[in-house]
């Protein structure tokens, strides 16, 4: 399973959605996001509250283990103007040891928790550079350390430097078991676009920096969303200002193909300030977030002969 969370810096609302292609079993039933919220989704027809130490407007990732057990979580926070104001906390809430210092300044899709390939008790926690120029970073937790509550034992080594775009995102590779990291580059800060795509492999044998790809419409902006479709061969970006392109992906290649543009990226306000996407189960329709003055959730149906026709 794969989370979405966003919080709009508008109307501060939550638009929770999810997708059932990245995590196998129970990894993804516990959400831990907002201000000390969070559900618990291990009886579905019966989701529960749960309290968490979280308090931001940020980034909020989490992940339990097979049976449904909240291992950790983690935040950026905007409250901190530091480029590290990350931050990870146990499954009893508290800050994990050395969970700290975590590479993020406060954005919305800045983190992602990938399980080790190599080592079941290891887990990579990455981050990215939006307003701050430090790229690609990730930390490693250990559920080994302090007594099975976990702990860093490696923090914000860097696997590229630059600008990237508020849209960071994981899926598994088609063997099961290797994982796919996937950013956009920004050019933002420049006044430029650019549609360049940085994909990483994570395996056992390591982690693998895979050549850039050029693809696609030019985004100039540096704040957008990435979703896939329940099979992983659709893979759909949206950004602020208001693109929407979907592409073919082939989770065993990590090749982004044939763009079909959805709505372009205006050229002047007013902009659509789409925030986030996801797919429906069966893969039919695409559902955008935006929101100005007033949050709407937009409905289009991929399998028009016109999809922007069908925006409901």
């Amino acid at each position: 399973m794969k989370i979405k969370i966003k919080i709009t810096r508008y109307c501060c609302v939550v638009l929770l959605m999810i997708s059932c292609t990245s995590l196998a079993q129970k990894r993804n039933n516990i959400w831990c996001f907002g201000d000390s919220a969070g559900i618990n989704f291990n009886n579905i027809s019966n989701p529960v509250p749960v309290s968490t130490s979280l308090n931001n407007r940020g980034s909020c990732v989490s992940i339990s283990d097979t049976s449904g057990n909240l291992l950790f979580y983690g935040n950026t926070n905007s409250n901190n103007a530091s480029a590290t104001s990350g931050q990870v906390w146990n499954q009893n809430h508290q800050l994990m040891l050395q969970g700290d210092s975590i590479a993020g300044i406060g954005w919305y899709e800045e983190m992602v928790i990938v399980p080790d390939p190599a080592d079941d008790s290891l887990y990579f926690l990455f981050s990215i550079g939006v307003t701050l120029p430090f790229g690609l970073m990730y930390s490693v937790i250990d559920m080994r350390g302090d007594s099975g509550l976990g702990a860093v034992v490696q923090k914000n080594i860097s696997l590229s430097s630059g600008y990237l775009v508020d849209c960071l995102t994981a899926i598994k590779h088609g063997n099961g078991r290797d994982w796919w990291v996937i950013t956009r580059e920004s050019t933002f800060i420049a006044g430029t676009g650019n549609n360049i795509w940085n994909l990483y492999l994570i395996a056992s044998s390591g982690i693998t920096t895979i050549p850039t790809q050029q693809i696609g419409s030019l985004n100039s902006t540096n704040s957008g969303s990435l979703c896939f479709n329940s099979n992983v061969n659709k893979l759909t970006f949206t950004n602020l200002g208001g693109m929407i392109e979907i592409y073919d992906f082939d989770r065993c290649t990590g090749q982004v193909s044939n763009p079909t543009l959805v709505e372009p990226q205006p050229l002047s306000s007013p902009y659509s300030w789409y925030w986030s996407c996801e797919f429906s189960t069966s893969g039919q329709y695409l559902y955008v977030s935006s929101s100005t003055q007033i949050s709407r959730l937009w409905q289009f149906d991929v399998w028009a002969a016109n999809i922007a026709a069908s925006k409901t």
